[in-house]
């Protein structure tokens, strides 16, 4: 019987591989020796130039709406036909919807009720106005927010008042004292030198009220010291208007102050005087009304005309609540409209690149649908809340996208950020850089000979180094073109392939 022979397959590999990995040894030592005369084959020649270097990170995500605005029905209508659907893109003036006329005529009629209801009001409303302003009540003057000049219904705004009148002749100081005190307490508030007793009025949430009388040369925002019977400080406050009385005007512009701080006026006494007092405040609300209805009148006329729905301006259409025959009611929302003028971008930074990312900062921006092609965005917001994520940290950076007429939401894009970047330094390929002894090195040639120069590095990407010290402009430095591991592991999967080959011809 014929012997099966002995297959070698597994061990011969072996013995390739400790072979190839010897060689390799043998070829790196060689490589150590060689590199005293000339440069290996697998190494060019770069010239060191100055240049620009920059720094990079990216993230991905997905696109958002930057700017939606609910669009609101301005009358109660019922639709005929809907003619959108959520995702449509709109430009201003589209229609989305036909209305039923007969909705429209009723909402006309409705109106024009309410009109002849107004005209009425303001025909028999008393147009007159009053030059001179007067106090509702007996008090003190205690703030006169007013100036010569003034709109007045503009200092109502701001202050609630045009004048700050105390009306139960009483001033206030609240405070927290420091031990307690129970209503019906007598203290003694000291301000401006003067020395008034006062009484404790209340107690809320440990914040006490004391009063005390008012007087001419009492002016309030005044701090004041709260003491006890023996003189000690229970707390301090400022003085305000027990029962402050805000006096209000409906129309005209200041013309002259009659009144001073601190000073007493009876009730009907003049405050102020004022001018463009023709018409007085409820019949210019009357006509402020009547402006805005007749408005709506205008509006309804011109749907009647072409019964129609429109886009209000150009976007993506969402949320669409019209439906065939249904009715809207007024104020209610009729759809959302998506702008398409911008997006959002929200993308995850590391935590180790965060810092150099920055509001305003110009991101480039890749969409995976089209990457053939690039955008220019904006940082617009930087969250302060990170998210650690497999023991990574990283931050939601907002990214404003430009209307792009093929965007759409939750398109995959990603962002690429400049973090740092110098100008006009000095550069050399990143693979020209070695490591020896802990040292950074380059290895520079001058007139055919290799010399290893130390080098002082600053910013580093995956193509480009900045050597801050050790090299001068125009320098030749060696660069590698593939590591000793590469080198290392071509030759094993050559061995490899070639024994492979060779087995299959021997089978």
């Amino acid at each position: 019987m014929k012997k099966k022979k002995k297959s070698w397959k597994g061990k011969g590999l072996v013995l390739v591989l400790l072979a190839a990995a010897v060689g390799a040894g043998l070829y790196l030592h060689a490589r150590k020796k060689e590199t005293e005369n000339r440069l290996p084959e697998n190494m060019r020649i770069e010239e060191a130039a100055r240049g620009t270097i920059r720094i990079t990170t990216e993230g991905s995500g997905s696109i958002e709406a930057a700017d939606e605005y609910p669009v609101l029905a301005e009358y109660t209508l019922k639709i005929d036909t809907v003619k959108a659907e959520n995702g449509d893109v709109v430009q201003e003036g589209d229609v989305l919807a036909t209305v039923d006329e007969d909705s429209v005529k009723e909402q006309i009629s409705l109106l024009e009720n309410s009109l002849s209801e107004l005209n009425a009001a303001i025909s028999t409303s008393d147009r007159s106005g009053s030059s001179s302003l007067t106090s509702p009540i007996s008090g003190r003057v205690k703030r006169i927010f007013a100036k010569e000049d003034d709109v007045l219904t503009d200092v109502v705004t701001e202050h609630g008042g045009v004048i700050e009148l105390s009306a139960d002749e009483k001033l206030k100081v609240e405070f927290t004292p420091v031990k307690a005190l129970k209503p019906g307490d007598t203290v003694t508030v000291s301000f401006l030198g003067y020395e008034e007793e006062g009484t404790v009025l209340s107690e809320k949430d440990g914040v006490y009220t004391v009063t005390i009388p008012d007087d001419s040369d009492y002016p309030v925002d005044t701090e004041a010291t709260v003491t006890d019977e023996d003189e000690n400080v229970l707390g301090t406050g400022y003085l305000k208007s027990n029962h402050p009385y805000l006096v209000d005007s409906a129309y005209g512009i200041a013309d002259e102050i009659n009144v001073e701080v601190g000073e007493w006026v009876d009730s009907g006494s003049t405050l102020l005087t004022r001018r463009y007092y023709t018409y007085n405040g409820d019949y210019l609300s009357l006509l402020e009304n009547r402006d805005e209805l007749m408005q709506k009148l205008q509006e309804l006329r011109e749907l009647e005309s072409t019964p129609q729905i429109c886009a209000e301006r150009s976007g993506i259409v969402s949320e669409l609540m019209l439906q065939d025959g249904a009715v809207v009611s007024e104020d209610m929302q009729m759809y959302r409209l998506i702008s398409t003028d911008r997006f959002w971008l929200k993308t995850q930074i590391d935590e180790l690149d965060i810092p150099g990312v920055r509001e305003g900062q110009t991101a480039k921006i890749v969409f995976d649908a089209f990457d053939d092609e690039e955008y220019e965005g904006r940082v617009e917001k930087i969250s302060a809340l990170g998210e650690n994520v497999g023991g990574v940290t990283k931050y939601t950076v907002t990214i404003s996208v430009p209307g792009i007429e093929k965007v759409r939401t939750a398109m995959s894009a990603t962002a690429t950020i400049v973090i740092d970047e110098k100008e006009d330094v000095l550069l050399v390929p990143v693979d020209a850089v070695q490591t020896v002894d802990g040292q950074r090195c380059v290895t520079v040639v001058r007139d055919g000979e290799q010399e290893s120069v130390p080098v002082t590095l600053g910013l580093v990407n995956n193509t480009q180094a900045e050597v801050v010290e050790g090299l001068s402009e125009g320098d030749q430095v060696a660069v590698l073109g593939k590591s000793d591991l590469e080198i290392m592991m071509d030759m094993m999967q050559q061995s490899r392939s070639q024994f492979a080959g060779g087995d299959r011809q021997n089978d």
